[in-house]
């Protein structure tokens, strides 16, 4: 007798996969970037050429975030967000006296 899988699993399972991707690709961001920089400093160390490829992210040296490079400004060696706050941080809930 042959196995009928239901309509609503054969929905389900491809949109629990998607968000599995999503998920883990997030998390894998992080660590893309590490290995990333990682491989620039030894690079740099060994007096190597720098890896080819494009560059997908930058690290802003105020706010410590990746960019896209698209965001960033070179001129003022910032993203766009400390070019606007003048690298400032945000106004957040704490008490200064």
């Amino acid at each position: 007798m042959p196995t009928v899988a239901p309509p609503a699993l054969i929905i389900a399972v491809p949109l629990l996969v998607g968000a599995a991707l999503i998920l883990t690709r997030f998390r894998l961001a992080g660590l893309r970037h590490a290995y990333r920089e990682t491989e620039a400093v030894l690079r740099s160390m060994l007096r190597l050429p720098s890896a080819s490829g494009r560059v997908c992210a930058i690290r802003c040296p105020y706010c410590c975030r990746w960019v896209k490079p698209r965001r960033f400004d070179l001129r003022r060696m910032s993203c766009r967000s400390c070019v606007s706050t003048l690298a400032r941080p945000g106004r957040g809930g704490d008490l200064c006296l």
